[in-house]
Formats: structure tokens, C-alpha cells, sequence
């Protein structure tokens, strides 16, 4: 199950924050965090100068940062419904993604959860610019989110860490009554005028991967209620399968466990940061082992 100590969630004074509260409440009442923490960075961007225009009277920076409070106290009594939680509100001045790095790491949050934003006014990029550089799950929230979690997809490669996000979200699943379907992506090699695969050759490619969900199966004690699917890989990005899988099971989040075997794998673009970058609709839950990406964080900016 998702840590449920601390939660970070970054607003950004937008109506994208309406939906994030709200998810945010949604969620905690599946998972009951002890804290859960609102933060806005205030920066000196457009929207941060255009808020400060709208208010002449205002004469000191101390009145506009209660303004900005009051405002995201507002929002708070309007969407969030889940009492069970202690609540903070942060106002912190600087740069966003640099901000909201310093403080996630100084406060070790188990879970940090940002707006992703494809219509609304921003660009959007802050969950792009930290992903590399915090140690926390991420949940990553679109605007047309559904508060529901019915139909969980997981997308696994038969790894350990695949394996405890299948059994995190089965735990979940279970809160709701819901289903969890584990996807494998699989292709065949490469095919090159005039060398094509036999039909005995995808068979054997086939039976090879059915070995191998059998072994996922039996090493890590998958629950009963994930259901394995295979699917094939022809062509286009792998994210598009992802999205096939989506809609066919009408999954409400994605939860895709996050790998770092090298340091090279912090830098280069991967299989996460697709996921990340995809417009799914639904929400993304990114977990990581936090001590030991914290590690290679600490190894690789140090070393």
C-alpha cells in the first residue's frame, strides 16, 4: 500500500487545483494519510505578476502572501471532504521545480501529487522537470480525473518491483471491490525484408513469455484478484498499447512501478518517462522505493 505518513500536493492557484484537492480527498479515504501538505511555490512568472495587478490596494508582501492563503484555504473548504487527515497549508517564494525539490527532500513526504495539464492555462512541465530528481511516489492528476477506482492497470515486466506495485494495487483494489489487470508487453524481433519470423518462431516467443508470467506468478505470490495479460507489441509507441489496455479494461489509474539500475537511467529517457509524458486521461501512480532511489540519487550528485 501507498505510505500513508505525508503527502505533499502542489497547487499552483489555477482551476487545475480544484481537481487535485479533490482527488487528493478521494484518495486519503481510501488510504487515510496521518498529514497531508498543500503547497504553492510564488514565483515571479506572469500569473504571479498578473495576481499581484489585480489587487492595487495591497501594499506589502505579507498581504499578498495572506491573500494567497485565504484563497487556497477557500478552495480547501470547497472540494476537500476528508476530515481524518491533519492539513497544512505552505507558501514558499522561489522557483517552482527547485522549491518543491529542496522541500520534498527535507521533509521525506511518502507521496508527492502534481497536476498534469493538457487544457488548462500552464504549461504543465513541472512534473517533467522533478521526476528525475525526487525520491517519492508520484501521482500524477489530469484534469478530467475521475474520483473513481474501480479498475486498476498495472504495466509489468515481471520484475520484483512490478510485482510489489501488482500486490499494492490488488491491497487497493480491495478497498473498492475493483479489479486489477497486470500488463506484459511483449514483441517479436525485428522483421527485415526477406528475413521474416516462422510461425514456429512467434510460437516459441509466445511460449517463453507464458513461462515467464508462470514464474512471475509463482515467485512473488501474485493475488488472486490481478489478472495477467499478455499483449503484443507491432508497431508505434509503447505507451500506445498502454492506452489500448486503458480503454479496453476502462482502467481508472495506471500504477507502474519506477527502476533505476544504473545511473544512466536517471539521465536517459525510459519507459516511465513515456508513461509520464502520455495523455492516458486517468490518473498515473509512479512508485518508487524510496531509500533506494534516494541512494542513487545521493551517489550520483555526490559521487
Amino acid at each position: 500500500m501507498i505510505n500513508s505518513n505525508h503527502w505533499l500536493v502542489c497547487l499552483d492557484l489555477t482551476k487545475m487545483d480544484s481537481i487535485l484537492i479533490g482527488y487528493t480527498a478521494f484518495l486519503a479515504k481510501l488510504i487515510n494519510p496521518t498529514t497531508i501538505t498543500f503547497l504553492h511555490v510564488v514565483g515571479s512568472g506572469p500569473q504571479t505578476l498578473d495576481l499581484i495587478h489585480q489587487f492595487p490596494e495591497i501594499d506589502t508582501k505579507e498581504e499578498f502572501l495572506d491573500l494567497l492563503r485565504d484563497g487556497i484555504h477557500e478552495k480547501l473548504d470547497e472540494n476537500f471532504d476528508y476530515n481524518e487527515a491533519e492539513t497544512r497549508v505552505i507558501l514558499k517564494e522561489g522557483k517552482p521545480t527547485n522549491t518543491i525539490i529542496d522541500i520534498n527532500k527535507s521533509l521525506e513526504f511518502d507521496l508527492l501529487i502534481v497536476g498534469k495539464k493538457t487544457g488548462y492555462a500552464g504549461e504543465g512541465i513541472l512534473p517533467k522537470q522533478i521526476l528525475k530528481y525526487v525520491a517519492t511516489s508520484m501521482l500524477f492528476v489530469p484534469e478530467n480525473s475521475r474520483c473513481h477506482l474501480e479498475n486498476i492497470l498495472v504495466p509489468v515486466d515481471f520484475s520484483e518491483q512490478s510485482a510489489n506495485a501488482s500486490i499494492m494495487a490488488s491491497q487497493l483494489a480491495e478497498k473498492t471491490s475493483g479489479s486489477v489487470t497486470a500488463q506484459h508487453i511483449y514483441e517479436y524481433k525485428a522483421q527485415f525484408f526477406p528475413y521474416l519470423m516462422s510461425e514456429e518462431e512467434m510460437k516459441k516467443v509466445d511460449q517463453k513469455v507464458e513461462e515467464k508470467k508462470k514464474s512471475f506468478l509463482d515467485q512473488f505470490i501474485i493475488p488472486e484478484n490481478v489478472e495477467i495479460s499478455l499483449s503484443r507489441h507491432n508497431k508505434g509507441k509503447l505507451a500506445d498499447t498502454v492506452y489500448e489496455k486503458v480503454l479496453s479494461t476502462q482502467a481508472d489509474i495506471i500504477i507502474v512501478a519506477s527502476k533505476a539500475k544504473r545511473f544512466s537511467a536517471l539521465i536517459r529517457t525510459d519507459f516511465t518517462d513515456k508513461m509520464v509524458n502520455y495523455a492516458f486521461g486517468v490518473p498515473l501512480l509512479l512508485l518508487r522505493n524510496q531509500k533506494k532511489y534516494q541512494q542513487y540519487l545521493d551517489n550520483l550528485f555526490t559521487g
